[in-house]
């Protein structure tokens, strides 16, 4: 990212992902959010264990914020029903592209970067301002399998 004109160049931000957020009181449901347009960085790690090598998988997502892109709020806090927005948790999972609906408790089960290949669970969120206002979410993943 660069900054023109003083405001961040989000120009190679052209990747899609799909953000999962479960929540399970009073019952189970899963919101799903396909974010088009943010930065998805992966970097693979090699090393070996006591099996033999192994090749592990860290990201890094960027997703801005505002404007053209949907606003975000943390937990869902203040979001208008028209409104455009997302939430980007520790804990929630990402999935380069579009993944599929998550309606069951089972389901999300299963749903684990070790049964998904490309699914990571989300680690730590920054949330980046640029005149008081928030710009961009980074986030960063756990190691994950790459399969």
């Amino acid at each position: 990212m660069r900054l023109t004109g003083g405001l961040p160049d989000y120009r190679f931000c052209t990747h899609t992902v799909t953000v999962y957020h479960a929540a399970f009181r009073p019952e189970f449901s899963c919101r799903r959010t396909v974010l088009k347009g943010v930065w998805l960085d992966k970097r693979d790690s090699g090393g070996a264990d006591a099996i033999g090598p192994t090749v592990q998988r860290y990201c890094f997502l960027l997703a801005p914020c505002g404007g053209q892109w949907p606003v975000w709020r943390p937990g869902g806090e203040g979001a208008q029903p028209e409104e455009s927005w997302f939430s980007l948790e520790p804990g929630d999972r990402v999935l380069p592209g579009e993944g599929p609906e998550i309606e069951t408790a089972d389901q999300w089960r299963a749903f684990v970067p070790a049964a998904v290949p490309g699914l990571a669970v989300i680690r730590e969120v920054a949330a980046k301002r640029l005149g008081g206002q928030v710009r961009h979410v980074e986030a960063q993943t756990e190691w994950y399998k790459k399969w």
